[in-house]
């Protein structure tokens, strides 16, 4: 066991209320059923729950119990572009967006960009703000995020010259 230093006991003198307990912020704090799909190795499948559709947002959040869903579309775009990139994903999934509300769905639609360079937009940023993950644990995640999108960047820039064929490396 670690000592971390003194641990103190806040008092609170008869007849009056003790400091509340700290409640979760952001959309993830609002439901305790949350489930994650994302397009991972395989074609994300939209949650039928929700509706049908074609689309496949790169990260789907959802609550069955309060009916919310979040999606997240991450795109990679040259800094230069990252606005645009910004403006076209956001436009890409409205018409999903507003079918989930129509649902009776309370639905979010986070466009995010982290520059092929490394460089996260404020777009990154603001999604971990609103779905509550702030301070020191957002910070943290938001570098891990650069450097690997750095570093595939990279990986990509230097398999440039080889063909590819159907996602995969050709061999000649």
């Amino acid at each position: 066991m670690t000592n971390k230093g003194p641990s103190f006991i806040s008092f609170v003198r008869a007849g009056e209320e003790g400091a509340k307990a700290k409640r979760a912020c952001g959309i993830l704090g609002t439901a305790t059923d949350w489930r994650m799909e994302a397009d991972l190795k395989k074609q994300l499948k939209f949650p039928q729950e929700i509706t049908v559709t074609n689309q496949r947002p790169d990260i789907v959040l959802w609550s069955a119990a309060s009916k919310q869903v979040v999606m997240v579309e991450l795109t990679v775009p040259w800094e230069e572009r990252i606005e645009e990139s910004f403006e076209r994903k956001r436009e890409k999934y409205q018409a999903l967006t507003d079918t989930c509300t129509e649902k009776g769905w309370k639905a979010w639609c986070f466009p995010v960009e982290v520059g092929c360079r490394g460089f996260p937009a404020q777009s990154l940023w603001r999604t971990f703000s609103r779905l509550g993950v702030t301070g020191q644990v957002r910070k943290r995640a938001i570098s891990v995020v650069a450097r690997e999108t750095e570093s595939a960047s990279l990986w990509l820039w230097r398999k440039r010259e080889e063909k590819w064929i159907g996602g995969h490396r050709a061999v000649d």
